[in-house]
């Protein structure tokens, strides 16, 4: 073999090697993306499932923000820049889905994975502080809170096409027995 055929083998194996080396770093990156988005993930689930993100939910929605709501001093003082989150928890709730949002729409957490398990969580959030939300835009435009929107509109969407639920078609449905109906409950003296 010469020197020109030795030199052309050489060459055909180093750029077998240097492929094979571009392969492995993309399958490497899209490992680290995945486990990026799982530590997001889990961190808006701690976030999420806190006992000052669940003290703000119930704010929301179990009618002390809407109590608030109908003073009108309250009102307006959603108006001020900055917006004091102690005296305004509804706005520290909007502060909350916002960055939420913003981690879903950068793709730096699922669209699918949040939609299935929060999607109708964000909806709820969405129609519940959308008073407030309108408030604050007469100051300070549309879009503030607009990652919030997005995902909120998102999800309207993705509920609307999986009306039926996501549970596979193929697997079947596990019997479930209310053993507190009126109609199952054993009878106690």
């Amino acid at each position: 073999m010469s020197w020109e055929e030795l030199s052309a083998v050489s060459s055909f194996f180093t750029l077998i090697v240097i492929a094979a080396s571009a392969v492995a770093a993309v399958i490497q990156l899209r490992h680290m993306r995945a486990g990026n988005q799982i530590s997001a993930s889990l961190g808006l689930l701690d976030k999420w499932a806190s006992p000052d993100a669940r003290a703000l939910a119930n704010y929301v929605f179990q009618g002390e923000m809407e109590r608030k709501l109908q003073d009108r001093a309250y009102r307006d003082s959603l108006q001020k820049i900055p917006i004091d989150r102690l005296e305004h928890p509804e706005v520290a709730y909007l502060d909350f889905w916002e960055s939420m949002c913003t981690l879903i729409k950068l793709g730096y957490t699922a669209e699918e994975g949040f939609m299935e398990s929060g999607g109708f969580q964000c909806i709820a959030a969405w129609h519940k502080l959308n008073p407030v939300l309108a408030i604050i835009r007469r100051t300070r435009g549309p879009q503030v809170y607009d990652n919030f929107e997005y995902v909120a509109s998102r999800a309207m969407k993705w509920e609307a096409a999986h009306a039926g639920g996501t549970y596979p078609k193929d697997a079947p449905h596990l019997p479930v027995v209310d053993i507190y109906s009126e109609d199952t409950a054993p009878n106690v003296p």
